[in-house]
């Protein structure tokens, strides 16, 4: 983690099926995908505060803060990565011309698969799936005021401490969440690896128009 960082050399990890914002982003020329493998930020997400992981995983490395409202999906990351959380319009006026975020098509309560590429694995306590409220506005950014206020889905390792359980805490290369069965239309879903032994979770996001 000391090493120095250039735009070569690939970090941490990224989704690469499906599409996610980050994949489009890349698409577009606007990022390179070791961009899309550094958006981290601290894993206490949804709360907004910095400090010890929630019980019972309190023995895990601390949050750092969390990313704030208006930049969740980049991790908090504000740089070109700034980019993932541009509403339509935002993106239009950046790329000067009409843009939409490409959806895409699920069914409510369907599998949702999803495949990871990983450049620095670390030690996973595990995954959390946010999704948007119904009725949330597509042209505003994503606050936590646009998100259901809990997860739909944690797919934790329960093993603690995790540095003696380490070698089974291993990031899943394939990983999938059945999808809320209660959702129509346009939503997009947050999708975080939460790390043990960092203060940090990767980010990642889709936008899903079920059907």
């Amino acid at each position: 983690m000391n090493q120095p960082q250039t735009q070569t050399q690939l970090r941490h990890g990224r989704v690469t099926s499906p599409f996610s914002r980050g994949a489009v982003a890349v698409e577009l020329g606007l990022l390179g995908n070791w961009q899309v493998n550094e958006m981290e930020g601290g894993k206490n997400f949804p709360s907004p505060t910095a400090g010890p992981f929630p019980v019972p995983y309190q023995t895990d490395s601390d949050s750092v803060t969390p990313p704030a409202d208006g930049h969740i999906l980049s991790g908090g990351k504000v740089d070109d990565r700034d980019c993932i959380n541009f509403t339509n319009e935002e993106m239009s006026k950046k790329l000067n011309r009409p843009f939409a975020w490409p959806l895409l098509n699920v069914a409510p309560g369907q599998t949702f698969k999803v495949t990871w590429e990983y450049t620095a694995p670390h030690v996973t306590r595990g995954y959390r799936w946010l999704i948007t409220k119904d009725g949330w506005d597509p042209k505003r950014r994503i606050s936590r005021a646009q998100l259901e206020a809990q997860p739909f889905f944690d797919d934790f390792y329960t093993q603690v401490p995790y540095y003696s359980h380490s070698a089974e805490m291993k990031a899943k290369v394939n990983h999938e969440v059945k999808l809320p069965a209660n959702k129509q239309g346009h939503h997009v879903i947050v999708l975080m690896w939460i790390v043990a032994n960092t203060g940090n979770a990767f980010y990642q996001a889709f936008d899903v128009d079920f059907k």
